[in-house]
């Protein structure tokens, strides 16, 4: 059996296994934490190195959580755009802002206005031989996400309808600070509907009803319908550890110098929160983190898009060019087809390490849209496909060993990371 199937393998029984025995694993959850516990039994396992765990406070519903409660501030912006012009226009101001800040750039500035809950990260450490120079950190996240019930429905309209959502309230805005600006009438009078402008005004947020309607619905609270996650991303958490698996059986392929780190981080999809708090508490840690190169893993699935992911859009983060490069090599070695990619929607959990100043890069394989399996019930281990996982592992295997001799001969450099 090679390598690539004994990795794919393991991959995918972790999977089952932790999908079978906590089900989906939602940011700051019980399960999520008792999942967490049990990664870490395994981790172990694995490593032959007692994990270390570390707690983190987030506010779970804070991000793309809160979702829901942006239409719901959309809709009573409207009753009251047909009240008074004032009122309505603060709240759909303050709908935006919050939008902006909490899901777009996951800022969290208002985190302390919604209910905390604990997570947690789980790591193992591995030294090879001689004085460390370079670390290499492997992660995926371990939580899974709320269920995007568009998506279950009818993935190819649900960023039309998400972006009439935010348009009304982008309406509401306007059409109030005009009807302030030109003075007109605040309360409607049945003379005024004869002016044309006035009209315009009042008809046009009603356009937008149904893009607010589906912010309402945008996801699901409730556990029971949330998504097992098996790609996203217990199968980024189960190739890091087979890693550490890898080089505790195999320690002469543990690099000389080279420490290597296998990290399960806790609530990504409630904002990046576990490898921001990796970061909080390990930023300028020269002790852990000696010229570290991490490599995060995030969905592992769809053999026709293997991807380096080289940045997130709507946090304007943009990863390092050298390990981009390095994981388009492997592709191109593994002979599979190389997709450099923005990440359109969203983040990972490279953002925080880039914005700390460190070498980062994500790789996923997986289609870069909507999905009726994204953040749905659907992502279950029956759509795993082994190909996929076995390429994934002779490709992370491939960046490994590139990742050692680009630092021997080039040093630590960054490369276009911010």
């Amino acid at each position: 059996m090679t390598t690539a199937k004994i990795g794919a393998k393991m991959i995918f029984d972790f999977c089952k296994t932790i999908i079978d025995k906590h089900g989906p694993r939602l940011p700051g959850s019980a399960e999520e934490k008792a999942a967490q516990a049990d990664i870490a039994k395994i981790m172990e396992e694995a490593t032959g190195v007692k994990p270390t765990v570390e707690k983190f406070k987030l506010a779970p519903r804070a991000s793309i959580g809160a979702i829901p409660y942006l239409g719901y501030a959309g809709f009573v912006a409207l009753v009251l755009y047909y009240i008074h012009p004032i009122p309505a226009f603060i709240v759909s101001l303050c709908t935006l802002l919050f939008a902006v800040v909490q899901v777009f750039t996951y800022k969290g500035w208002f985190d302390k206005f919604f209910k905390q809950e604990e997570s947690c990260n789980v790591y193992s450490v591995m030294d090879g031989k001689g004085e460390i120079d370079h670390t290499i950190v492997f992660s995926g996240h371990a939580d899974s996400s709320w269920l995007w019930q568009m998506a279950a429905k009818n993935p190819k309209t649900m960023i039309l309808r998400t972006v009439l959502g935010v348009v009304g309230v982008v309406s509401i805005i306007i059409g109030s600070l005009l009807r302030l600006i030109l003075g007109m009438p605040s309360v409607i009078r049945p003379e005024d509907m004869a002016t044309p402008l006035y009209l315009f005004l009042l008809i046009t947020p009603l356009l937008f009803v149904y893009g607010l309607y589906s912010l309402c619905i945008y996801l699901s609270h409730d556990k029971k319908k949330a998504s097992p996650g098996a790609m996203d991303n217990l199968t980024g958490v189960g190739a890091s550890i087979f890693m550490g698996k890898y080089f505790k059986e195999n320690p002469d392929k543990l690099p000389d110098n080279c420490r290597v780190i296998i990290a399960s981080l806790g609530s990504e999809e409630a904002g990046l929160k576990g490898s921001e708090a990796f970061m909080k508490a390990h930023a300028g840690d020269k002790d852990l983190l000696i010229n570290p190169y991490f490599f995060n893993i995030d969905s592992l699935r769809d053999y026709e898009h293997f991807n380096a992911v080289k940045g997130d859009s709507w946090l304007m983060s943009k990863f390092d060019d050298d390990m981009k490069n390095m994981l388009v090599k492997a592709f191109e070695n593994a002979g599979v087809k190389p997709n450099i990619i923005v990440n359109p929607v969203g983040g990972c959990d490279s953002t925080p390490i880039c914005r700390a100043g460190y070498k980062t890069i994500t790789f996923a394989a997986q289609k870069p849209d909507v999905t009726d399996y994204y953040h749905t019930y659907r992502d279950t281990c029956d759509g795993l496909d082994m190909n996929t996982l076995e390429k994934s592992v002779d490709i992370i295997i491939d960046v490994t060993e590139q990742i050692h001799e680009h630092h021997k001969k080039n040093g630590y450099k960054l490369t276009k990371c911010k």
